[in-house]
């Protein structure tokens, strides 16, 4: 098996865990609130990444690769930007938890996919990158598709829902936490794992203390002991790790681009998936929103594919 195959394997079973993990949020116990599932995931994938990061950082220093990160974390600025870019994560996890249970796994996996929508925004007024006519075309759509969706195909923007909104919050913390992590690893030596590894565990910190300061510790230690409640959340962690990951050692054989055009449609895998086993209803709203969007993703996907090998 060839590099490049291997890199399309591997963001195809990232496809997989994508449309799967709003269904994991959904079959959720009842035993436990957002905030306190979303901590026990964060910590359960952090009980997978920290594993094999120690593998990693001990392979690298037998074979002498260890002194090439040496200093990583030295400044002082890089690590306000590795505090701050766990937070975001860590409020991003608690948001996706949330806005699963209020707008079902359908409505938040469509929506997630503006993604994009916000990541061109940052990068336009903060990184200066100027887009092309079709970048910001395929954008409009992202953003008309987005108000279809969240006013459930009336165009009237009262009937959008908290539920989305916060749906919303999502992507747009992920976009501004991936604009800082990618300038930062172009700006120093900090390496996929350890990127992973560190957003975790930050994370997690910060959910936890979240749930003492609102919970107290009778709140962990309920949800703690809960087997059926550990359990959902240890499968959610644990498909959440895998997909970063696949993802990271995908990136390496072929293009980010192409991983992320293979990737573009796992709200149909979340739609399969609640259909034939949570039995929910499809709406057209819904089938239209899910089609405008994964379109003009790819299409910005692969049109800026093109428009970089042109330069």
């Amino acid at each position: 098996m060839n590099s490049h195959t291997k890199g399309i394997q591997l963001s195809l079973l990232c496809l997989l865990i994508l449309g799967i993990l709003p269904i994991i949020a959904t079959v959720r116990t009842n035993d436990g609130n957002a905030l306190a599932f979303a901590f026990w995931l964060s910590f359960w994938q952090l009980a997978f990444a920290a594993p094999v990061y120690l593998v990693q950082r001990k392979r690298a220093q037998v074979s002498g690769e260890l002194h090439k990160s040496t200093g990583t974390f030295s400044s002082i600025h890089t690590w306000a930007l590795v505090l701050l870019t766990g937070v975001l994560f860590g409020a991003a996890t608690f948001a996706y938890v949330l806005a699963v249970d209020l707008t079902g796994p359908v409505t938040f996996a469509v929506a997630v996919q503006a993604y994009p929508l916000f990541a061109l925004i940052w990068e336009a007024l903060f990184l200066r990158r100027r887009k092309s006519t079709a970048e910001m075309t395929f954008t409009l759509v992202i953003a008309a598709s987005m108000v279809y969706l969240g006013t459930q195909g009336t165009w009237h923007l009262s009937t959008i829902s908290s539920g989305f909104w916060l749906a919303l919050v999502v992507p747009l913390l992920w976009s501004i936490a991936h604009v800082i992590i990618k300038e930062m690893m172009n700006a120093s030596a900090i390496t996929p794992s350890e990127v992973i590894v560190t957003r975790v565990l930050i994370a997690a910190l910060f959910l936890g203390f979240a749930c003492l300061f609102m919970q107290g510790s009778g709140g962990l230690l309920t949800t703690g002991t809960n087997w059926k409640f550990q359990l959902v959340a240890f499968l959610m962690g644990f498909a959440y790790y895998l997909e970063l990951f696949f993802w990271f050692t995908a990136v390496k054989y072929i293009d980010v681009s192409k991983g992320a055009s293979i990737t573009a449609p796992a709200p149909a895998v979340t739609v399969l998936l609640a259909l034939v086993f949570l039995g929910q209803e499809l709406h057209d709203y819904q089938i239209t929103a899910l089609f405008l969007v994964v379109g003009s993703v790819v299409g910005l996907i692969r049109y800026g594919r093109k428009e970089k090998s042109t330069e």
